[in-house]
């Protein structure tokens, strides 16, 4: 393997960020790659693709590894690859790259995701476990303010589940001097805002749990007309799928007792839906040990939607240092550091060579 060459792939992919669900090129540059260098077997999977390397005489159960390549929306518009799935895709071509010469004694399927960010990638890919007998997935992230090229896992949850919500209350108009003659849902807009701390106390709750207001809007800036009606967009995240149900629960009541009460119209929607990423335990060892890993001492706070492979089939997920002075992820000054390239590939080769 040419280290030097997978860098090159890094930036490439760098200079080219497309939002999740819109990565036509990313996904043909690497195909491309791929195909230019091997002879693997190339698939679509869902909207991503995956490479199958099959041994005739495998004697392990097969496995699968997983990288994302979609870029962070901006909120002026475009793209930028400011989590670092540039280098989580260039880092699984330079580990099958660096297995060419490896007898690995058994199938290995190296899936390539897209729209991670939005939650929407990995179902789409589940297909893979209908047509590969995939016994243990395994996948990595990068993790700022932590060691250059440190692996950290943990068995249990090592990401918390997440999910937007929407909450719309609507009421109707009036002029702003008769406002007895509308119907506004400021008042239930303001009472569930105030509530929201209570419901997500920790207390009521097996593990972390919380509820973060990203937003609310009620009426327009016209001021000679009364709000007529609000929406309030919450994210809510947990470490455990039964307390976020719980929450999600206790809220969604709580908005609908309130609309009800002051006879507005209801709706909600929900987006974004991450499930907790929950390890294997054995799985999350294996890591630990054949990569020099450290163990985690509570999970992520962030989310993964490579939770839902870990619903279908036994694995891991696991952290990769980036560096204690790395700038934090989604911020304008993060860059996936080349440096981390070799120490992500050699955690991967650890992996399927163990």
């Amino acid at each position: 393997m040419n280290l030097e060459e997978i860098r090159a792939l890094r930036r490439a992919l760098h200079g080219c960020p497309e939002q999740s669900g819109r990565e036509t090129r990313t996904r043909a540059m690497l195909m491309d790659f791929l195909r230019d260098r091997t002879e693997l077997e190339l698939r679509p999977c869902g909207a991503g693709f995956y490479a199958a390397r099959r041994e005739p005489e495998g004697a392990k159960p097969p496995i699968a590894l997983r990288a994302d390549y979609d870029a962070l929306a901006l909120l002026g518009g475009g793209a930028a690859h400011l989590c670092g799935h540039d280098g989580h895709a260039a880092a699984l071509c330079g580990t099958i790259l660096s297995l060419e010469r490896e007898r690995l004694d058994r199938d290995v399927f190296f899936l390539f995701q897209p729209a991670e960010e939005t939650g929407a990638g990995a179902p789409g890919c589940l297909e893979l476990f209908e047509r590969e007998r995939v016994a243990r997935i395994y996948g990595a992230h990068n993790l700022p303010g932590y060691p250059l090229g440190q692996v950290f896992t943990r068995p249990g949850t090592f990401a918390c589940g997440s999910r937007g919500v929407t909450l719309a209350f609507q009421g109707w108009p009036t002029h702003a001097a008769y406002p007895e003659h509308g119907l506004s849902p400021a008042t239930a807009v303001g009472r569930l805002l105030g509530a929201l701390p209570e419901l997500a106390r920790a207390e009521r709750y097996s593990g972390m749990t919380l509820c973060t207001v990203v937003g609310a809007q009620l009426g327009e800036r016209a001021f000679g007309t009364a709000a007529a009606q609000g929406e309030v967009w919450l994210t809510l995240r947990a470490e455990r799928d039964g307390d976020l149900e719980r929450l999600f629960a206790d809220i969604l009541g709580l908005a609908q007792e309130l609309a009800g009460e002051y006879g507005l119209g209801f709706t909600h929607e929900v987006q974004d839906v991450f499930p907790a990423t929950v390890n294997d335990p054995d799985c999350a060892r294996l890591v630990l040990d054949r990569c020099g890993g450290r163990e985690l001492p509570a999970p992520m706070r962030w989310s993964e939607d490579f939770g839902h492979y870990l619903r279908r089939c036994p694995g891991a997920f696991f952290g990769i240092g980036a560096g204690e002075g790395c700038p934090p992820l989604h911020t304008k000054d993060y860059q996936y550091p080349d440096e981390l390239l070799e120490p992500a590939i050699e955690a991967f080769r650890q992996i399927l060579l163990g």
